[in-house]
């Protein structure tokens, strides 16, 4: 096997879950709400109304 491919390979992966880790990390904007849609009738669509719950 080729060295460098495993390398790269490595390294991509790491970069990956860093970005992942830093961005599950990141804090909501003010102001930033909930997406609701009710534009289409897609029911696999997690912004369906269908998918919310209710209280």
């Amino acid at each position: 096997m080729n060295f460098y491919a495993i390398l790269w390979v490595g390294v991509l992966v790491a970069v990956m879950i860093a970005s992942y880790l830093l961005n599950k990390r990141t804090p909501l904007p003010e102001g930033c709400e909930e997406v609701v849609c009710e534009g289409c009738a897609d029911i696999a669509c997690s912004h369906n109304a269908a998918h919310q719950k209710e209280e």
